[in-house]
């Protein structure tokens, strides 16, 4: 008996135009960083507040394209890339956002009391972090352009500089956290010990960003090796 094969089932909506606009709002998230941190400078909390707002509203989008994005890969769909890999890039593009979500939400119950030698270090490593992020961004850019070439030509160039770039960036924001940690424990003894704590995890929070960005970039290169 002849069977019916639903191929718009079977090869679906291509996930690259949502992943792209996922990870521009994750993107978004990031990009506010440097406002909040000058606004916990100041101690004005208000605008910690309404930056939170807003990431939480923009969260909440990001998880419903998410949803959407996952329901549309399911086992049975072709991809002209592996399916894990595609995933698994999502999942850092959600740690973008939730990350910058848990940051926001670290500044608004830590005391406002940074060593002004930490300031403009720790603000160098915000900038450093959002270029990572915004690096990332440009490469998931590129996923539906690999794809209707084939994987070849100048955008799998473009795409190769991009990830050495991030992975770049990551390092060197390592360091810049590395140093700020150094000064923060110079300063431990003048400071409250749960303003220490809070501090040093508000670094490796933000120095997450990078780390994500560049996990973002290497799965992005064994996407596009495959």
């Amino acid at each position: 008996m002849p069977t019916t094969i639903n191929f718009s089932k079977l090869f679906g909506k291509s996930p690259f135009k949502p992943m792209k606009k996922h990870m521009s709002i994750a993107t978004e998230c990031a990009m506010l960083m440097p406002d909040a941190m000058k606004a916990f400078y100041k101690g004005d909390k208000q605008t910690l507040k309404d930056i939170k707002q807003t990431i939480n509203q923009l969260e909440g989008d990001a998880d419903k394209i998410l949803e959407e994005l996952t329901s549309r890969l399911p086992k049975t769909m072709f991809l002209p890339v592996d399916r894990r890999d595609l995933l698994d890039v999502l999942e850092m593009q959600e740690a973008i956002a939730d990350r910058t979500q848990d940051i926001i939400g670290l500044m608004l119950d830590l005391p406002m009391d940074v060593p002004e030698e930490m300031q403009k270090p720790v603000m160098r490593l915000v900038n450093r972090v959002t270029d990572a992020v915004k690096d990332a961004q440009n490469i998931v850019k590129t996923f539906e352009d690999l794809v209707e070439t084939g994987f070849k030509g100048p955008h799998v160039e473009k795409v190769q500089k991009l990830i050495h770039e991030t992975v770049g960036i990551e390092t060197d924001a390592d360091t810049i956290g590395i140093d700020i940690t150094h000064t923060l424990f110079a300063h431990a003894k003048d400071l409250d010990p749960v303003s220490v704590v809070f501090l040093y995890q508000l670094i490796g929070w933000i120095d997450d960003l990078a780390d994500y960005a560049e996990k973002l970039a290497i799965r992005s290169r064994l996407l596009i090796a495959r």
